[in-house]
């Protein structure tokens, strides 16, 4: 088993191509994106049902090496202030 880091975020919908530029730029190469989440947050309730997704909000994570996100932190960070958003990270084992 190896120690990861796990990050996961949730944004706007209309902002996942800019986050995955992020990624790009430090070389996250695999990820997970789930559409259409439901929730409530510091915006209120965001609902999936909406006849467009421009009001949605996307769930992606990925995990990668504890130096990987450390090199990329202070983008992510950046990213939340500017556009909002969650960032979670946590310690995760990988099973090899």
């Amino acid at each position: 088993m190896v120690g990861m880091k796990k990050v996961e975020i949730i944004i706007e919908s209309v902002y996942i191509n800019r986050l995955l530029e992020v990624f790009k730029t430090y070389e996250i190469t695999g990820y997970t994106i789930i559409r259409d989440i439901e929730g409530c947050g510091g915006h209120g309730l965001k609902t999936a049902d909406d006849v467009s997704d421009v009001f949605s909000n996307n769930y992606i994570f990925t995990v990668c090496e504890e130096q990987r996100y450390l090199n990329m932190k202070e983008d992510i960070r950046s990213f939340i202030k500017r556009y909002g958003g969650k960032c979670i990270v946590s310690d995760v084992m990988l099973l090899m």
